[in-house]
C-alpha cells in the first residue's frame, strides 16, 4: 500500500514518527503540516495544499518506523560531518553548516553551526575533479575508455553524470575494490567526502515515492495527461540510454558492472536500466547549473528549497586569496540563520511541471497561482513545399542566433500584471512555418538573410491568421489532452495531488493565452503588414499627385519633382 495516498495510515505514520522523533532526541516543528485537504470546496485546489520545503532528497514518505532506520540516519549524519570536517580546507572552503534530520523536511538537512547573517556564505566549495561530478569528468576522464567517441545519449549531461553516480554506488560498497571504474583518482579526504555522501543519498526504495522517474506506472500515466512537459518523453530517453548502456557496455563485464550492490542494508539494482533510472532521478532532484555547466556538488546538494528570500547556488571566487573557483550558497540580503536553524536554497524560478519533474514537489510560491506556465511545441510540416528553405534559413540565417531547430519549444505565461501575450520569439516562430502562398516571395534568395527578421512583425493578414489559428489549436489541444479533475478527497501531498495542482495551474496558463489570441483575431485588420511597413519605408505610402499636397498653401513648399513622402514622381530625372 502506498502510505502516501492512505490518509489515515499517513496519519498514523506521522504520530509514530513523532514520538520517534522525540526519542531520539531530533529536532521537530509542530508546524510541520501533514494535513490532507479535500477539492470540493470553494477555494482554488492550489489555496488549500499544504507544501513542504523538500525534494526529491527529503523523503516525504517514511517508509518504517523503527528505531533501526533513526539510528542509520544518525550514523549516516555523524559520518557525513567528519569527512565534511576532513575535507577543509581542502576542498571546502567555508563551512557554516553540519548534515541533520531536517526540522521542517522528511529527510536531512544542512543545519547552521553559528549565526549566519544576512550576505554571509554558508557552504563554499571547489570545483575540482576528485569531488565534483560533471559531464565532463565522464566523457574526458571516468568514462573515457569505455564509451566511444563522441557518446551523446538521449539523456545528455543528465545520463552522464547519473553514470558517474552509479559508478560512485559500485564503487563504495565493493568489498574488493573491483566493481566500477577506478577513476578519478582521489586522495583519502576526497575519499571519504564522496563515500559519505553516498552513503546519504535516498534509496530507490525511498525514490519510488519521491520522484516521477520512479513512480508506479498509473501515476506517471496520471503526470502525462496533466501536463504540457511530458514524462514520457523523459522516460523513453532514460529507456534508450540505459538499454543501449546494457547491451553494449554493463553486461560486457558484469564484475566491473554489477547488477546489484548492497548499501545500509538494502540491495540497489545498480548498472540496469532500473539503476540508471534511480540515478537519473537524483541527478535531476539535486544538480544544479552554474558557471555554464551542470554539476553535482555533494553536500551543497544537500539544501532543501524555500521560497522566502534564499538564494541560489552560484560560482563564486574563494579561497585566502580570493582565485580558486567554486560554488557556495550565501544567506542573500534579505534572510539570516540563527545557530541550530535548517540553511535553504532557492531552486529557481520553474513553473509547477519543472519543479515536479525536476525535484518531485511544487514549489510553496505556486500556491498563490500568481504565475502559472505551460508548454507548446510546434515543428515544421515536412510536407511542406517550402520546406527546405525554410530549413536553410533556420540553420543559417536566423541573424547572431544558434542554428534552431525544425522543432521549438516555448512557454506560455499567465502572470499578474500581464494580458496573457504568448513570447513574441514564439509567435516569430509560428509565422515563418506558416509562411507561404502570396509571402512565399519572401524565402527568396535576396530576402534569405532578412526574412527572420521579417518574421518578428506581422506579414500579412492571412499570414497572422494562421499563425493566431496554429497557436490556439496547440492550446486547445493541450486543454483537451488533460486529465479532467479528480472528484472527492485527494491528498495533495500524493502523486495524484501533484498532478492535479500541475494541471489546474497549465490550464490557467493555456485558458489566458487563449482569451489573448481571440482578441488578437478581433484585431487583424488594425495591423500593418509587411508590404505597408515597406512602403511606408520606402516613402510610397501615400497617393502620389503631381500637384504636391494638393493645398495652395503648401504647394511652394514642395520640389516639383517630389510627391508625397520624398518619392520619385514618374517620368523625373531624379538619380535614385
Amino acid at each position: 500500500m502506498n502510505i502516501v495516498t492512505s490518509p489515515l495510515l499517513f496519519s498514523i505514520v506521522v504520530t509514530i514518527i513523532k514520538q520517534q522523533l522525540l526519542v531520539d532526541s531530533f529536532s521537530y516543528s509542530p508546524t510541520t503540516s501533514f494535513t490532507t485537504t479535500a477539492a470540493g470546496n470553494n477555494k482554488s485546489l492550489l489555496d488549500q495544499v499544504s507544501f513542504y520545503r523538500g525534494s526529491a532528497k527529503t523523503c516525504l514518505t517514511v517508509l518504517s518506523s523503527t528505531k533501526k532506520d533513526y539510528e542509520t540516519l544518525n550514523l549516516i549524519c555523524v559520518k557525513c560531518n567528519e569527512a565534511i570536517e576532513n575535507a577543509q580546507p581542502e576542498f571546502i572552503k567555508t563551512c557554516k553548516v553540519e548534515v541533520l534530520p531536517s526540522p521542517v523536511g522528511y529527510r536531512l538537512g544542512l543545519i547552521a553551526t553559528e549565526n549566519i547573517k544576512k550576505g554571509d556564505v554558508a557552504l563554499a566549495m571547489i570545483y575540482d575533479d576528485q569531488i565534483c561530478l560533471t559531464p565532463r569528468l565522464a566523457t574526458d576522464v571516468v568514462w573515457k575508455a569505455v564509451l566511444p567517441d563522441g557518446y551523446d545519449g538521449w539523456t545528455g549531461d543528465t545520463g552522464l553524470i547519473a553514470l558517474l553516480v552509479l559508478n560512485e554506488l559500485a564503487k563504495a560498497t565493493s568489498a574488493d575494490g573491483k566493481a566500477g571504474i577506478q577513476e578519478p583518482k582521489r586522495n583519502v579526504n576526497a575519499q571519504g567526502l564522496i563515500s559519505a555522501w553516498v552513503s546519504a543519498l535516498p534509496s530507490p526504495s525511498e525514490m519510488k515515492y519521491l520522484h516521477p522517474i520512479s513512480w508506479d506506472e498509473d501515476y506517471q500515466e496520471n503526470m502525462q495527461s496533466s501536463s504540457t512537459k511530458k514524462i514520457y518523453r523523459l522516460l523513453d530517453d532514460i529507456d534508450d540510454d540505459s538499454d543501449w548502456l546494457e547491451e553494449r557496455v554493463w553486461s560486457k563485464d558484469r564484475n566491473r558492472f554489477p547488477e546489484e550492490v548492497t548499501l545500509n542494508g538494502e540491495v540497489y539494482e545498480c548498472f540496469t536500466p532500473k539503476g540508471f533510472a534511480w540515478a537519473a532521478s537524483i541527478v535531476s532532484s539535486r544538480s544544479v547549473f552554474v558557471d555554464g555547466t551542470l554539476r553535482l556538488i555533494p553536500f551543497l546538494d544537500m539544501f532543501n528549497h524555500d521560497d522566502a528570500g534564499v538564494q541560489e547556488i552560484s560560482g563564486a571566487f574563494m579561497g585566502r586569496f580570493g582565485t580558486t573557483k567554486g560554488a557556495e550558497l550565501s544567506a542573500g540580503a534579505n534572510r539570516k540563520f540563527r545557530k541550530g536553524k535548517e540553511v535553504f536554497a532557492s531552486y529557481g524560478p520553474k513553473s509547477a511541471a519543472e519543479y515536479l519533474l525536476d525535484h518531485g514537489f511544487v514549489s510553496e510560491s505556486l500556491s498563490s497561482m500568481s504565475t502559472s506556465v505551460a508548454e507548446l511545441t510546434f515543428e515544421m510540416d515536412k510536407e511542406d513545399e517550402f520546406y527546405n528553405d525554410k530549413l536553410d534559413i533556420l540553420e543559417f540565417e536566423t541573424w547572431e542566433s544558434v542554428p534552431m531547430e525544425p522543432t521549438q519549444s516555448f512557454d506560455v505565461v499567465s502572470e499578474l500584471g500581464r494580458d496573457g501575450e504568448p513570447d513574441p520569439s514564439m509567435i516569430q516562430f509560428v509565422r515563418f512555418l506558416n509562411l507561404g502562398g502570396q509571402d512565399a516571395f519572401l524565402l527568396e534568395s535576396i530576402f534569405r538573410k532578412e526574412v527572420w527578421g521579417f518574421m518578428a512583425l506581422p506579414v500579412s493578414e492571412r499570414n497572422e491568421r494562421e499563425a493566431l489559428d496554429t497557436v490556439t489549436d496547440a492550446c486547445q489541444k493541450a486543454l483537451d489532452d488533460m486529465e479532467v479533475g479528480v472528484a472527492g478527497d485527494i491528498d495533495l501531498l500524493s502523486p495524484v495531488g501533484l498532478c492535479a495542482i500541475v494541471r489546474e495551474s497549465e490550464r490557467k496558463a493555456l485558458s489566458r493565452t487563449l482569451q489573448f489570441l481571440s482578441r488578437e483575431k478581433e484585431a487583424l485588420d488594425l495591423k500593418e503588414y509587411y508590404q505597408e511597413r515597406r512602403l511606408k519605408s520606402m516613402g510610397l505610402d501615400s497617393e502620389w499627385s503631381p500637384e504636391g499636397s494638393g493645398s495652395s498653401d503648401s504647394y511652394d513648399d514642395y520640389d516639383d519633382d517630389l510627391a508625397f513622402g520624398q518619392s520619385r514622381a514618374p517620368g523625373s530625372g531624379l538619380d535614385w
